[in-house]
C-alpha cells in the first residue's frame, strides 16, 4: 500500500460482445470500348440501387429493406473450398471514383459526353449473422 499499488492474483474481463464481421473489396474497372464503359455504369448504378431500401408508398408510406448478398468464392468454376465462407450480407458503404479526366479514350456515348477512363469501386459488405465457433467449424 505504501508503493502506491497491490497485488492481486486474479484478472477479471469484462465480454462485451462480438461485432459482425466486414469485408471490403475493391475494383477498378477500365473500359476498352463503348459497350464496356456501358456496363461499368450500370454495375455501379446497381450495387448503388440494391444498397439502399425502397420505398412503399400508401397509406402509410415506409421504407423496405435493402437487398442482401450472398457472397462466393469460386476457383475454376467451383467453390473454393480453400477460402472462407460469407453469411449473407448487406451492402454497409460503398465509394466510387472516377479518375483519368485528362483525356478521353473515344467519343462520347449517345451523345452524352465522354464516360470516365477509369471507374474505381469499393464496396464494403456486413454480415447479417453474428459468426459462432460453430459456424468456423463449417467453413466461414
Amino acid at each position: 500500500i505504501q508503493r502506491g499499488f497491490i497485488k492481486a492474483p486474479q484478472m477479471e474481463l469484462a465480454f462485451k460482445g462480438i461485432s459482425k464481421r466486414q469485408f471490403q473489396y475493391n475494383f477498378t474497372m477500365m473500359p476498352k470500348s463503348e459497350p464496356e464503359a456501358e456496363q461499368i455504369e450500370a454495375i455501379v448504378k446497381t450495387f448503388k440501387a440494391h444498397m439502399l431500401p425502397s420505398m412503399t408508398l400508401g397509406d402509410i408510406r415506409r421504407l423496405n429493406i435493402p437487398s442482401t448478398f450472398d457472397i462466393e468464392y469460386y476457383y475454376d468454376n467451383a467453390i473454393n473450398p480453400h477460402l472462407h465462407r460469407i453469411s449473407t450480407c448487406f451492402l454497409e458503404s460503398m465509394n466510387v471514383t472516377y479518375g483519368g479526366d485528362s483525356y478521353k479514350t473515344y467519343a462520347g456515348i449517345n451523345g452524352d459526353g465522354a464516360p470516365p477512363i477509369e471507374t474505381t469501386m469499393s464496396l464494403t459488405f456486413k454480415e447479417i449473422e453474428l459468426i459462432t465457433r460453430e459456424r468456423v467449424h463449417e467453413g466461414y
